[in-house]
């Protein structure tokens, strides 16, 4: 529990994506992935309560660079209040540097303080 929180206060939720989709699908299915997660986020976008934030790393980057599909639900769940981060050392690994759409760039020790002080973490 966070300093500070008595036990009625929300809990907060991070999203945790490691693959550029939902899921694990074979490459023939990539567009799949893409679709859905693309309800995963339209889904989180009708509930009352939201995550605090969805982290993204390795493959899961390219879901917030320009030409990714998915860059226009992701814009709109940002702007609903939840924050988007993009882990820098991946985005570098893929030369995505000046293509990312969305979110936030940081740090891999921002994404961990974030997943160890959450009180539940998703991996989709």
């Amino acid at each position: 529990m966070l300093a500070g929180r008595g036990c009625m206060d929300k809990k907060t939720t991070v999203i945790l994506v490691r693959q550029e989709g939902l899921g694990f699908v074979s490459p023939d299915d990539r567009n799949f992935g893409y679709e859905m997660f693309d309800k995963f986020l339209h889904v989180l976008e009708s509930l009352p309560s939201r995550p605090e934030a969805i982290c993204f790393y390795t493959e899961g980057v390219k879901l917030a660079a320009e030409g990714s599909p998915l860059v226009p639900p992701l814009k709109l769940i940002e702007g609903m209040g939840v924050r988007l981060l993009i882990c820098v050392t991946c985005v570098d690994y893929y030369g995505l540097r000046d293509r990312i759409a969305v979110g936030q760039i940081c740090g891999m020790n921002d994404i961990v303080r974030l997943l160890l002080e959450a009180d539940n973490v998703l991996a989709v």
